[in-house]
């Protein structure tokens, strides 16, 4: 049985007291997991570690502003208080909430910037919000407070949608610029009001909507897009930014034309993914809920247009530019056009990332202090061993996706590119699983992973392909 406690953060004196949950995991779960199995069960339980770490890092959030005599220490402070009691009223919407991949990546850079005493960039007060959202979801009331920007500003309600607020008045700045304004949450009518204006959602507005650019001259709300595929028990994904909490000037959110065609582009892939590879199916509908367009489509923010530095790998070959980030485990950002193996390829690649961030998050798969850089054959340069761990697990995956989908094409084209793709992704795997483990650097936890991606490598390699696919994978990895 492996057991992982969150607690005993540096700042936590027992001022902003939270409960310190226990997670244990056998075994057999971990094994399973490290074979890139376990379905939405144990999706579940890496979700439930998520939960206890932000938990844990907002309780340190609301610590270090008082410390720092952070001027917004007061608001967060009741904001912590309303969503204590939200938590024992209302814990589902309050969870949903506290997992989302935007609110978990708000918690992580606002928890860096304090730790760094970097006040000017940290905004805790946002946390105002973020219980505000979790009040509407459970049809509760609340009245929060919290600071906006100097001018024409935004607000994200983590979930729900963009709020873009007119330029404030003169004389209701605070020291640092900001404004401080109140936000009413009308209960079980589902009403929000700011400083006592009614917000309306930006489809319900008479007359010209205020456009993402546009500045208004009342609250205008744009709602979050929610697609929907497979049903109750089916996928289901926000279109959102990931930084809409922590960035929320800078978010964009995607109007209904743009929200269309992601549905028309990623149903095709949902369907393959439901009939053909089921338990792919059931974890992401379990493991992602958000996706983020990226810049290239039109739909996305410009900053995250060239890859690299913002975290979303271009891969080799790669007719899509995708990614994930270790701090918002649940979205997928995603770039470009495919057909519907290529983007159902994508999103099992993906989900394998979101899968192994929110397991390391539990039991650390690579020392600390390693500093070890390795060639991989899906990435250009030398790369560190956390992203090896991580790019051998998502490529397994992506393996296992062509091995099956052999068996589903019946057309010679398509046939012939599962059998190329899954004999080239298994062998650049093959190749990595070799330096892994031949090397140091990883935990007794990222060495047993390793030795299970090894056995699922071995157990392939009685699997042949026609020579031609073998000759054509051959080349491509050249």
């Amino acid at each position: 049985m492996f057991t992982r406690r969150f607690g005993g953060l540096p700042h936590g004196r027992g001022r902003a007291r939270v409960r310190a949950d226990r997670h244990e995991m056998s075994s057999g779960t971990f094994l399973t997991i490290a074979r890139g199995g376990g379905g939405p069960s144990a999706v579940r339980r890496l979700l439930a570690g998520q939960h206890s770490r932000n938990l844990l890092a907002l309780r340190e959030v609301v610590e270090l502003t008082e410390d720092l005599r952070h001027p917004h220490a007061g608001l967060v402070r009741r904001a912590w208080r309303d969503l204590g009691e939200l938590r024992r009223s209302a814990p589902q919407p309050a969870r949903q909430v506290l997992t989302y991949p935007a609110v978990s990546a708000w918690v992580a850079q606002t928890l860096a910037a304090l730790r760094a005493g970097d006040r000017p960039t940290a905004q805790p007060a946002m946390l105002g919000p973020v219980a505000a959202a979790a009040a509407l979801r459970a049809g509760l009331p609340l009245r929060v407070a919290f600071p906006t920007g100097p001018s024409g500003a935004a607000f994200a309600l983590p979930t729900l949608g963009l709020v873009r607020t007119p330029a404030p008045p003169d004389g209701t700045r605070t020291g640092t610029g900001s404004r401080v304004v109140e936000l009413v949450v009308g209960g079980a009518d589902g009403t929000v009001a700011l400083d006592g204006v009614t917000i309306v959602p930006a489809a319900h507005r008479a007359g010209r909507a205020a456009g993402a650019g546009a500045e208004p001259d009342e609250p205008v709300w744009f709602r979050t897009p929610v697609l929907r595929a497979g049903g109750r028990a089916g996928l289901r994904l926000r279109l959102d930014d990931l930084g809409s909490v922590a960035r929320p000037a800078a978010a964009v959110p995607v109007g209904p034309a743009d929200a269309g065609a992601w549905r028309a582009r990623l149903a095709p892939a949902w369907r393959l993914l439901a009939t053909r590879h089921r338990r792919y199916a059931d974890e992401l509908a379990a493991a992602v809920s958000m996706l983020m367009p990226l810049a290239g489509d039109g739909t996305g923010p410009p900053a995250l247009a060239s890859g690299g530095r913002d975290g979303t790998p271009r891969e080799r070959g790669a007719e899509l530019v995708s990614g994930t980030f270790p701090a918002g485990v649940g979205c997928i950002a995603i770039a470009g056009h495919g057909d519907p193996q290529t983007l159902a390829a994508t999103l099992v690649h993906e989900l394998a990332h979101n899968k192994l961030a929110a397991l390391d998050d539990l039991f650390a798969l690579v020392e600390a202090a390693d500093g070890v850089r390795l060639s991989v054959p899906w990435r250009a340069g030398l790369r560190p061993l956390p992203a090896l761990v991580q790019g051998l697990y998502a490529h397994v995956r992506v393996a296992d996706f062509w091995r099956r989908q052999r068996h589903v094409e019946t057309e010679p084209g398509p046939l012939l590119r599962a059998q190329v793709e899954f004999e080239r992704v298994r062998r650049a795997c093959q190749d990595v699983a070799g330096q892994l483990q031949a090397g140091d650097g990883l935990t007794r936890y990222g060495r047993l992973l390793v030795a299970q991606l090894d056995d699922v490598l071995a157990g392939w390699r009685r699997e042949t392909v026609p020579r031609r696919a073998a000759a054509l994978a051959g080349r491509t990895t050249e």
